[in-house]
Formats: C-alpha cells, structure tokens, sequence
C-alpha cells in the first residue's frame, strides 16, 4: 500500500461526521490527524475554534515565492449510516470504500501529499497553505471563517469529487421556513377551527404561482435554470385535533448574480397576493438560515489557466465544467475575493451512498495534477 493510499485509509477511519447530524462528533479528531501530520512535515499550523470543539485549521508552508496557492477541503462528512462498515476502510478491485472516501478525504489526502512536496523542496515553485473547515455539510459556517480572515493567498483550489475535471462556476442556495398559524379544534367539529395545513396547500400553491414562472425564463449558460423546492413539511400533534401550526423549509438555488434580497421580495409578494385573496389566512416568512452565495470563476484567471494546462499536461480532460451543487468555494470567491476552481478525484455520484468508495488511480493522478497546478501557476501571467 503507498504512502498516499495508507493516509487516505487513516483519514476515513477517523469519524469526522457533522455535529449537527447524528451521532457526529464532529471535525475535531480530523484537524488533529491532519494537523500533527502537517506539522511532522515542518509546516506551521494554526487551529482556530469556529464552534466549541469544532475548529478549522491552517497549515502553511511560506518562503516568500511570489505567488501563494490555497488548497483547501472541508473535515466533515455526512452520517455514517446505512453505510456498513463506514469506518473501516477496504480495498477492493482499484477502490478504496468507506464513509467520506470520495466526499472529501481522497481530496485531502491528496492535498497533504502536495503540501509534504512543498516542505521537502526548497526550490518548490509556488507557497502553499493547506485549509480545513468544518461544517461544510450544512451550513459552511467554516469556510464562511476562513473567508472572512481574508487569508493572504492568490487562489485557491477546493476538494470535492468532481473526476478531476475543473469546476468553475455553481449554484448557490438560500433556505428559510414558512409558517401557517391556524385554531385548533376537535376533528369532530373541524368547522370550529381553521386546519394550517390545508393553509400551507394554499400557501405553497401561490409560492408555486409566484415564483416557477421566473425560475423558467431565467438561464446561465453553464448552469441552466435557478430552481426551488419544498424539502420538510411539518404540522398536527393528532389525528383527532385540527392543527393550528404548520411549516415548510424552502430550498432556492441561486445562479450567479441573483440577489437573495431580490429573491425573499419575489416570495414576500406571492405570499402577499396568498393574503389579499384570503384575508383570513396567517402565513409568515421567517428569515433565512442558509445563505450559500453562487460561484463563478472567469476563464482568464491564471488559477483556471493553470488548472487547464496542468491536466492537459497530465493527458486529462481540462474541459471548464459547471455544476449544481454548492461547495466552499461560494465563501471563499464571494466574501474572501479569491479566484476559485473545485476539482479533486472521485465522483460526486459516490458521495452520500451507501457504499461510498473512491478509484485509487484517480487518487494517485490527483496528487500529479495537484503539483502540475502549483508549477504552472507560478508561472502564469
């Protein structure tokens, strides 16, 4: 087994599950593993608390090169469940299976590999931080921490499974609740009360009305369509009793240049219209808890460059890409300013499965492609 396949095995063992999931411990176990590894390597590290027992990390490796290049990968992973085995790594015909295998630890454990490269040579071509956050599952308060830091770097490159083919542009989310308030009232005599949950079909039909017309004439040439969901509906205590509460959480995903106060004032006038034909219904509009802003990296950049030269090099696909999801780089390009591509080994179809696994040629690839960016954007103008 090398050296990289064996620290991968080390970092899936380890369980980083989200604390806010269940039976998540949290990132803590991770950042300890990486940072003692980053440190045995001679890099200065820094672990800073973002939550009680949930920290982000820095590794760095500074000779004052002219140009500084972030590589950074989140510590979290979703539960384990119903994933046998999650934590025990097993290799089997090219794979290695096990919770967090692709999403991200082949990510990072590539990263480690690029930044024990640059400790060991002095003459290496670019500075290199290695980032950790926490809490990329949920809500990405961690790289939103690191963002705000306002880290002294030039780009940076986020793991995630993509194939190795460069990502540089997705969408962005909002989320927020709505609640229906109605009277309770025995089932028997449901005229004696008003039942929030045939409310909320009231609501939800003018949100649908309000909304999915513009969401059909709006576009992004990589990313198509914006798009919104209903994802958890919640209401009743009873069968036998009206319910007088209902709510819904509201998923919105944003394209690059899509305002959320633009996108809060379209609902407010939906469920607005919803009250003035029925004066009766009580429906609100809570805030939003998730704000994940939209990424989109341009083509000239020398990070995207030098992305695209290096895996050309490496007889890859350099094809830019763009995809749906959201990823930590929506904190780093938006609040922290900084150039952008996401690309790491594996395949996001893996992520979150039940058998969750990663190919041990594309890990290995990963670490090449990694090294060839650092060289070519040292070089790039």
């Amino acid at each position: 087994m090398s050296a990289l396949v064996s620290r991968l095995a080390d970092l899936v063992a380890i369980n980083s599950v989200n604390a806010s999931l269940p039976g998540g411990p949290g990132e803590q176990a991770m950042a300890d593993y990486v940072a003692q590894a980053a440190r045995a390597m001679g890099a200065e590290v820094e672990l800073y608390e973002v939550e009680p027992g949930r920290p982000n990390l820095l590794a760095r490796i500074d000779r004052g090169r002219p140009r500084t290049l972030m590589f950074e990968c989140h510590l979290d992973t979703v539960g384990l469940a119903p994933m046998p085995d999650a934590l025990n790594p097993r290799i089997e015909g090219g794979r290695l299976y096990g919770r967090g295998s692709a999403d991200p630890k082949g990510s990072l454990a590539a990263m480690l590999s690029v930044l024990e490269s640059a400790a060991a040579d002095p003459a290496f071509p670019v500075d290199v931080w290695l980032a950790g956050s926490m809490d990329e599952e949920i809500t990405m308060r961690g790289s939103r921490a690191l963002a705000e830091r306002r880290p002294a770097v030039d780009a940076v490159i986020v793991g995630e499974p993509t194939n190795l083919q460069p990502i540089v542009a997705h969408k962005g989310v909002l989320r927020w609740r709505v609640r229906t308030t109605g009277v309770a009232a025995h089932s028997a005599t449901p005229e004696r009360g008003r039942n929030a949950i045939f409310d909320m079909q009231t609501a939800i039909g003018a949100l649908r009305a309000g909304i999915e017309p513009g969401l059909a004439r709006s576009s992004h040439p990589r990313l198509g369509p914006a798009t919104w969901s209903v994802g958890v509906i919640e209401g009743g205590e009873a069968v036998n009793v009206v319910p007088d509460a209902c709510q819904i959480d509201c998923d919105r995903r944003l394209l690059p240049g899509e305002e959320p106060d633009a996108v809060l004032a379209e609902v407010d006038r939906a469920l607005d219209e919803a009250r003035r034909v029925d004066a009766g219904l009580r429906v609100e509009r809570e805030a939003p808890y998730v704000h994940v802003p939209p990424m989109e990296t341009d083509a000239d950049e020398p990070i995207v460059r030098a992305t695209v030269q290096a895996l050309t090099d490496a007889g890859r696909d350099s094809t830019l890409a763009a995809v749906a999801y959201a990823t930590d780089a929506s904190m780093l390009a938006s609040i922290g300013g900084l150039p952008a591509v996401v690309l790491g080994p594996g395949d996001i179809a893996q992520a979150h499965t039940n058998d969750e696994w990663i190919e041990l040629a594309e890990l290995e690839a990963a670490v090449g492609v990694y090294r060839g960016i650092c060289e070519a954007f040292a070089d790039a103008v």
